[in-house]
């Protein structure tokens, strides 16, 4: 099943306080985006459906600034307004997960200033790591999962995944922080993707359900 997540911005409406009564969504949703996806098999067509609908915006007192269709809990397709008078922006999203060990240590600090530093978590330990990496598609495919699944494993996962992140290259000179970890990953992503058509525009990393670290990139 896909989910459709469809907004606006504006002020809500002196007399209802709606910003838009939601069975107002429902016939525009029924009308542009619904049947789409139930009659057309490939991303192409349903890409197009999207940039369709969002010339359908005039339906709405405010402005529609995004149309996100969630493919799966992992993917999902968006097409985005991210500045007045610019035609929208298409993104997919994809999200990874892998376990690694680390601990937090300033090089310029001591033991004892460590400890005040960062407590507990100057102590080696693990975490469940999520990666979510949103890219913007250069070629005619709206959805490129497997090339995506296929890069992310060989230049992020392969090298991260089940490891200590102390010992590794990428953090010799920072501490693997959450903040450190989501520079890092997208600095080893952006030119394989380049290289595959795939402009990376964000990655987001989450050490635990409080904490997470977003790299834009334009």
């Amino acid at each position: 099943m896909v989910e459709v997540h469809v907004t606006l911005r504006g002020e809500p409406d002196p007399k209802t306080h709606y910003v838009l009564d939601i069975k107002k969504f429902d016939h525009w949703a029924n009308e542009y985006i619904f049947p789409a996806l139930s009659t057309c098999p490939e991303s192409t067509t349903v890409t197009q459906s999207l940039r369709n609908a969002f010339q359908t915006q005039n339906d709405f007192p405010h402005e529609l600034i995004s149309i996100k269709l969630q493919l799966s809990p992992y993917a999902s397709l968006s097409l985005d307004a991210t500045m007045p008078n610019v035609p929208p922006t298409l993104t997919f999203t994809q999200t990874y997960d892998f376990a690694a060990a680390h601990y937090l240590w300033a090089h310029g600090a001591d033991e004892a200033g460590n400890r005040s530093l960062y407590g507990k978590c100057s102590g080696i330990h693990g975490h469940n790591y999520q990666v979510e990496v949103v890219v913007e598609p250069q070629s005619n495919d709206p959805v490129p999962a497997d090339k995506l699944d296929h890069l992310v494993t060989e230049h992020l996962l392969d090298a991260w995944d089940h490891q200590v992140l102390n010992e590794l290259d990428d953090f010799q000179d920072v501490p693997p922080s959450v903040e450190r970890i989501a520079q890092m990953a997208a600095a080893r992503l952006v030119d394989p993707l380049a290289a595959s058509n795939l402009k990376l525009r964000e990655v987001s990393v989450s050490e635990t359900d409080r904490t997470r670290a977003r790299v834009r990139l334009g």
